[in-house]
C-alpha cells in the first residue's frame, strides 16, 4: 500500500505504512518449501529415534475410598467447628486424604515392604527393559557400606560360578547411609574384573553379593542401584497423581506412570496398605492409651487388695470373729457404699487432672476418651473426638508443609480454639467431681462418729473389711472399664478402604510419543519459518515480483530472462531462447509508450553498478537492428571499461574524446558493428572529470547530430545512485528504463525510483525487471520457449546459476 504526501522537498512516497497480508506471507514461505520438508523429516527422524530410545512407560491405577464426615448428633458446637459433612468440609478432607497417600513418610513405609532400591534391565538397542519379577540375578545390598548410584552397571557371565562387571555409564555418584550428599565419582579408566556368585563384591564404593537365578550359561545384565531419597522422590513426584474420581464422590483416584507395569500395580497397593495401616494405628492409639491408663491403676489397686485380703484373715483366725453384728452390719454397708462412690469421684478427678495437663502440655497423642473411664459426657466427647481429628490432621500435614503454610494455620486456630472449650469443661468437671468428694467425705465423717460407738473388736474389724470391699470394688470397677477398652481396641477398623486392588496394565501410553511427533513437526515447520524469517528480514535484495508490483510506484515495463547462455550478445547468439523473447516484448511495451513511427532516444540506467544497464542496452539495441531499425548504441558510463570488447572494436576514440573536442567531427567516433543497422560509439578513454563532460552542451548537440541519421539512439547511462550528473543526460531521451536486477537490487531501490519520478521530473521513466529466474517467468505452467533439459540438484542456490551480464 503507497501513500504519497507532500513535503517541502516534494512528493514522497511512505513505504512504511502497509497492512500484513498473510497470503502473501504464506505464498513468500511457499518458495521454500523443500527447506522446510527437509526440516520436518529431519524432526521426526530424531523424534522417532528419541521415542526409541526412551523406556515405555506404563499407566496402573486403583481406587481408595474415603469415608464421609458424619452429620453432627445435636451436640452443641461450643468451637465454631462444623461437624457435619458438607460438600467443601468433604472437598478438604478428599484433598488432605490425597496428600497423605503421596507423602513421603508412608511412600518410605511402602518402598521398604517392597524393596525397591535394586533394579535390573535387559540391554536393548534403542532403550533398556527393566526386569521386575523374572530377574536372572539376586543382589544382596549392604546399604551400610557406600553403594554406586544413579548409573547402570554392566553384569555379565559366562558360566555359573563367576561374573564380569563394568561400568558402561558416564556419570556415577557414591550414596552414603550417613550423609544426605552424594559424592560424583569418575570409573572411566576401572578395569573389568572377575568375581565369584555368592560372594561379597566389596570395593571402596560398592558392597553387593551376586547370586544367579537362571541356569543360562551366559548373559548380562544391567543393575541400577538407587538411593532411598531418589527412590521418593520418583514415586511421590509428577508420576503419581491423586484426585477424586469425580466431584460428588468420595472415591479418590490413584494413577502411577511406571516403566513396568508390575511394579506400579504392586507400589499402588502396598500403598493403599500402609496408609490403612497407619490410619488403623492411629484410631488404636486411644483404645490403648486407655488400656495403659487402667493397667497403672489395677496394678496398684491389686497390690492394696492381697494385703487387705491377707490382714482380713488374719484377724479373723486371731480373734475368732466372723460375723458383725446387725448395728455394725448397717453402718457398713452404708459406709462402704459411701467410700464406693467417693473412690469413683477420686477416680474421675485423677482422670480430669490427667487430662488437663495433657492439655497443658499438648500432649495430644496420649488423650484418653471419657466414655473408656465410665463419663459420659457427650459435649466432652464430642470435643475430645474434634481435637483428635485435627490433630491427627496436622500431624499428617506436618510430614510434608511446615508450621507456615496455610492449611497448618488454619488447624492449628482450630485446635487452640477446641482447647480452650475443653480446658473450660474439664475446670468445670474438676470444681464439681471435688464438690462431690467434699461431701461424701463430711457424710462418712457422721457416719464414723456412729462406728467410734461400736466394740472395738467389731471396730478392727470393720475397718479392715472396709478396705478390703472398697479396694475389692474398686478392682472390679477397673477390671471392668479395661475389657470394655479392649473390646473396644479389638473391635476397630479402618474407616477407609481399598475399592479397587491396582492391576497391571501392559499397553505403553501413547500420549507422550504422540507428544513428541507432534512436538518434532512443529519445530520441523517453525524452525525453518524462522530461519527464513530471518534470512529475508537480513537480506534486503528483492526476491519478490509481488512485493516489486505492489511497492513499485513507477511502471513495470518488461522482465528480462536470467541469461542461461552466460554470453552478452544473447540476442544475435541465440535468437529463439527467452531471453531474446524477454527483449522483443520489452521492445513492444516501449511501442506502447513511443510509436515505432517516431524516432525514439532512450536511456538505461540503475541505482548501482551490476543491475545488468550494459547488458539490456546492448541486447535492447540488437532486437531493434534485427527489426531493420538503423540504431546506434553510445556508452555513456565512462567510470568502467567499455563495451567495445562485446562488439571486438576499437576503443581509442569514443564519446569522452568527443566531447573534450580531441575529435571534432561525429563520424569519427561511430564505428561499424560486424551486425547490420547496428552501429556504436564507445566511451574512449576515461577522462579525469567524466561527470562534468555529460553535463555540457556538446553532448546535446551530439544527440541533435545522430538524429539525422539513426532511428534509434540508446544511451548506457552511468547509475543515478552514484553519479548525480546522469540526470542531465535522462532530461534530454523520450525514454528511460531503470534496471532492477532480481536478487541483486535492495528493495529501498523501489523507494529511489519512485521518489526520482516525482521529485526530478520525470516522467517517461519505466522499471525493467533484469534477470529473472526462468521459473519465475510461466504463463498457464509453461514457459515461454522451452530450452534443453538440464539435470538439477534438488536445491538449487542462487549463488550456483548463472548471472545476466553486466
Amino acid at each position: 500500500m503507497k501513500i504519497i504526501e507532500k513535503s517541502s522537498e516534494g512528493v514522497l512516497i511512505d513505504e512504511k505504512k502497509t497492512e500484513f497480508d498473510p497470503v502473501r506471507f504464506f505464498l513468500k514461505l511457499l518458495k521454500y518449501w523443500p527447506y522446510f520438508l527437509f526440516s520436518l523429516l529431519i524432526a521426526l527422524g530424531a523424534a522417532y529415534l528419541y521415542n526409541k530410545s526412551i523406556p515405555a512407560t506404563y499407566q496402573v491405577s486403583s481406587m481408595f475410598y474415603v469415608k464421609k464426615i458424619e452429620s453432627g448428633s445435636g451436640i452443641l458446637d461450643l468451637t465454631g467447628l462444623s461437624s457435619g459433612g458438607g460438600l467443601s468440609v468433604q472437598s478438604d478432607r478428599l484433598a488432605n486424604e490425597a496428600i497423605f497417600l503421596s507423602s513421603k513418610p508412608i511412600a518410605e513405609k511402602a518402598l521398604e515392604i517392597l524393596d525397591l532400591r535394586v533394579e535390573q534391565y535387559m540391554p536393548g538397542i534403542f532403550s533398556d527393559v527393566e526386569l521386575y519379577d523374572n530377574s536372572p540375578l539376586n543382589l544382596e545390598v549392604d546399604w551400610e557400606h557406600p553403594q554406586l548410584t544413579n548409573g547402570k552397571i554392566l553384569v555379565s557371565w559366562l558360566d555359573n560360578e563367576s561374573y564380569n562387571i563394568h561400568f558402561s555409564d558416564t556419570e556415577y555418584f557414591v550414596y552414603s547411609a550417613y550423609s544426605s550428599n552424594l559424592q560424583e565419582i569418575d570409573l572411566s579408566t576401572y578395569s573389568v574384573k572377575e568375581f565369584k556368585f555368592g560372594e561379597w563384591l566389596e570395593l571402596p564404593f560398592i558392597k553387593i553379593k551376586v547370586t544367579l537365578n537362571t541356569s543360562q550359561p551366559s548373559g548380562e545384565t544391567l543393575v541400577k542401584l538407587r538411593s532411598k531419597s531418589e527412590l521418593i522422590s520418583y514415586y511421590t513426584g509428577e508420576n503419581l497423581i491423586i484426585a477424586p474420581i469425580d466431584a460428588t464422590s468420595s472415591v479418590l483416584g490413584l494413577t502411577l506412570n511406571a516403566s513396568n507395569p508390575k511394579k506400579g500395580s504392586d507400589y499402588l497397593n502396598t500403598l493403599m496398605e500402609v496408609y490403612l495401616d497407619e490410619e488403623l494405628s492411629l484410631e488404636n492409639r486411644i483404645a490403648q492409651n486407655t488400656v495403659d491408663f487402667i493397667d497403672s491403676q489395677i496394678t496398684g489397686v491389686s497390690d492394696t487388695l492381697s494385703f487387705f485380703e491377707s490382714r482380713l484373715q488374719q484377724f479373723r483366725s486371731s480373734n475368732r470373729t466372723y460375723n458383725i453384728g446387725e448395728e455394725s452390719n448397717s453402718v457398713y454397708r452404708e459406709i462402704t457404699e459411701l467410700e464406693k462412690q467417693l473412690s469413683e469421684e477420686n477416680f474421675k478427678k485423677q482422670y480430669f487432672r490427667s487430662l488437663q495437663n495433657y492439655l497443658v502440655r499438648e500432649s495430644f497423642d496420649q488423650i484418653i476418651m471419657p466414655s473408656g473411664m465410665g463419663i459420659d459426657d457427650p459435649i466432652m466427647n464430642s470435643l475430645i473426638e474434634n481435637l483428635i481429628f485435627l490433630q491427627n490432621e496436622k500431624s499428617r500435614l506436618l510430614t510434608m508443609q511446615t508450621e507456615a503454610s496455610p492449611r497448618v494455620i488454619e488447624l492449628s486456630r482450630k485446635i487452640n480454639d477446641v482447647t480452650g472449650s475443653l480446658s473450660e469443661i474439664v475446670r468445670n468437671m474438676i470444681n464439681n467431681t471435688t464438690l462431690q468428694i467434699n461431701d461424701l467425705e463430711a457424710r462418712i465423717g457422721r457416719i464414723n462418729q456412729q462406728f467410734s460407738k461400736l466394740p472395738s473388736t467389731e471396730q478392727n474389724l470393720l475397718k479392715i473389711q472396709r478396705e478390703f470391699t472398697l479396694n475389692e470394688t474398686i478392682y472390679n470397677f477397673l477390671l471392668q472399664r479395661r475389657a470394655e477398652a479392649a473390646i473396644a481396641l479389638a473391635s476397630n477398623t479402618n474407616s477407609n478402604k481399598i475399592v479397587e486392588y491396582s492391576e497391571p496394565n501392559f499397553i505403553p501410553i501413547k500420549l507422550r510419543m504422540y507428544i513428541i511427533y507432534i512436538l518434532a513437526i512443529c519445530f520441523g515447520i517453525v524452525f525453518p519459518m524462522v530461519i527464513v524469517g530471518i534470512v529475508t528480514s537480513v537480506d534486503k535484495r528483492i526476491k519478490d515480483l509481488t512485493e516489486i508490483e505492489q511497492d513499485l510506484f513507477v511502471p513495470l515495463l518488461g522482465k528480462i530472462n536470467n541469461n542461461d547462455s552466460g554470453k552478452d550478445l544473447a540476442v544475435f547468439s541465440e535468437p529463439h531462447s527467452a531471453i531474446a523473447e524477454s527483449y522483443r516484448s520489452l521492445k513492444t511495451n516501449i511501442s506502447f509508450v513511443v510509436p515505432n513511427d517516431q524516432q525514439l532516444i532512450l536511456a538505461v540506467s540503475s541505482t548501482i553498478s551490476g543491475e545488468g544497464k550494459t547488458f539490456t542496452a546492448i541486447n535492447l539495441a540488437s532486437i531493434y537492428s534485427l527489426n531493420e531499425k538503423k540504431t546506434i548504441l553510445v556508452s555513456c558510463d565512462m567510470f568502467k571499461r567499455d563495451l567495445s570488447n562485446e562488439f571486438r572494436l576499437n576503443n581509442e576514440l569514443g564519446l569522452s574524446n568527443y566531447l573534450c573536442k580531441q575529435v571534432k567531427e561525429l563520424d569519427e567516433i561511430i564505428q561499424k558493428s560486424q551486425f547490420p543497422f547496428l552501429d556504436i560509439i564507445s566511451q574512449g578513454s576515461i577522462p579525469p572529470n567524466p561527470s562534468e563532460l555529460m553535463a555540457i552542451p556538446r553532448f546535446s548537440t551530439l544527440l541533435d547530430n545522430l538524429k539525422e541519421n539513426y532511428d534509434v539512439i540508446i544511451l548506457d547511462v552511468p547509475p543515478v545512485g552514484l553519479i548525480s550528473q546522469s540526470f542531465e543526460i535522462l532530461k534530454l531521451v523520450d525514454i528511460i528504463l531503470y534496471l532492477i536486477r532480481f536478487n541483486y537490487s535492495e528493495k529501498s531501490f523501489l523507494s529511489d525510483l519512485n521518489n526520482i519520478k516525482l521529485q526530478k521530473g520525470l516522467p517517461n521513466i519505466y522499471a525493467v525487471l533484469n534477470d529473472v529466474p526462468n521459473r519465475k517467468l510461466k504463463y498457464g505452467g509453461y514457459q515461454y520457449y522451452s530450452k534443453p533439459k538440464t539435470k538439477k540438484s534438488f536445491f538449487k542456490f542462487p549463488f550456483l546459476r548463472k548471472r545476466a551480464a553486466l
